[in-house]
């Protein structure tokens, strides 16, 4: 009894260490100096909106409040605190409201099934009915996932997107077939189309990811940013996307698996910037040519030298772009 009581203590012991060491290598690195200017703005205001589901949606608001409003949506496995850079610059002079997808960062976690587009446009119709007054409009800015809400919030809110919109800016995304059309796996497309039933499998499952360690940031850096970005963007990044729930992660990498939104582009009238990244191999730059060609009324931004992460990649070409759409607010 005794030997085994010590064992049991002792393998406690090792667990514990295991736990502490992690944290440990955590908040180093969530306190290395060089990240201090992506740490997270302190918001003016926070709070809860209820989306149609039941769910609830973080927002948080920052900058002057009667002053335009500008909309940020961030993508899968990200956060408000994703957009640190954008609510730096604008917040000085624009009225800035971010939230949490579902399931992410301040946000509930939903009940299984639902994770689908239509629940993202729910929650963006909840988020703009709670913070754009009645007879303004606002700027929406969607990266990734979050350009996909707003797509998919002009077919099934359409009135409310006209109403409360004047412009959107959608960010390294696309709306079909992103299991095949990206270039995360090396090879040729007939290699992709192949091995499409695998790799759908594998978005939609809840693996663990593990800390952010030395050997994380070269596989991050690989899938979601440029070769050339900075290791203090990479870090922020892997612990952003580290941060999401795993079964988040496969609930939304299920319906990325099988997205298909391209009878929603239609519906999206309003002024658009769509932005794209040279090196972005998630959503490649040829998914954002082809989603400026389709939409009624878009412009083409093509970003040399990033990756998929242009909020976090090239922060001013983002603040240029977003400022270049708020005179429509005005207008």
């Amino acid at each position: 009894m005794g030997a085994k009581r010590t064992a049991i203590l002792v393998g406690a012991a090792a667990a514990a260490a295991v736990v502490l060491a992690r944290r440990s290598a955590r908040a180093h690195a969530l306190t290395d100096p060089r990240l201090d200017a992506l740490a997270p703005v302190a918001p003016r205001s926070e709070r809860m909106v209820r989306s149609a589901d039941g769910t609830e949606i973080h927002v948080a608001e920052y900058g002057p409040e009667g002053a335009p409003i500008v909309v940020l949506a961030h993508g899968w496995t990200c956060g408000i605190g994703f957009f640190t850079n954008q609510i730096r610059a604008l917040s000085s002079d624009l009225h800035v409201v971010a939230y949490d997808l579902r399931g992410h960062g301040g946000s509930a976690i939903p009940s299984p099934g639902r994770y689908t587009t239509d629940e993202l446009a729910d929650d963006l119709a909840a988020v703009l009915r709670a913070t754009v007054p009645d007879g303004q409009k606002a700027v929406l800015f969607g990266h990734s996932m979050g350009a996909m809400s707003i797509v998919a919030l002009a077919a099934r809110h359409s009135a409310l997107l006209n109403d409360k919109a004047a412009a959107t800016l959608l960010a390294n995304t696309g709306v079909t077939s992103l299991v095949t059309d990206s270039r995360l796996q090396p090879g040729p497309d007939v290699l992709r189309r192949l091995t499409a039933p695998l790799n759908r499998a594998v978005l939609a499952a809840p693996l663990p990811l593990g800390p952010v360690t030395s050997a994380t940031l070269p596989l991050i850096r690989y899938i979601a940013l440029a070769p050339g970005a900075t290791r203090e963007n990479v870090a922020f990044c892997a612990h952003v996307i580290l941060d999401t729930p795993r079964t988040v992660r496969g609930g939304f990498g299920a319906t990325l698996g099988t997205l298909d939104l391209r009878l929603a582009v239609p519906h999206l009238g309003l002024p658009t910037t769509v932005v794209t990244g040279e090196f972005d191999i998630l959503t490649p730059p040829a998914m954002g040519q082809r989603l400026a060609a389709d939409l009624p009324n878009a412009r083409l931004v093509e970003i040399p030298g990033v990756g998929h992460m242009t909020p976090v990649e090239a922060p001013e070409v983002l603040e240029r772009e977003i400022r270049a759409l708020v005179p429509a607010i005005v207008n």
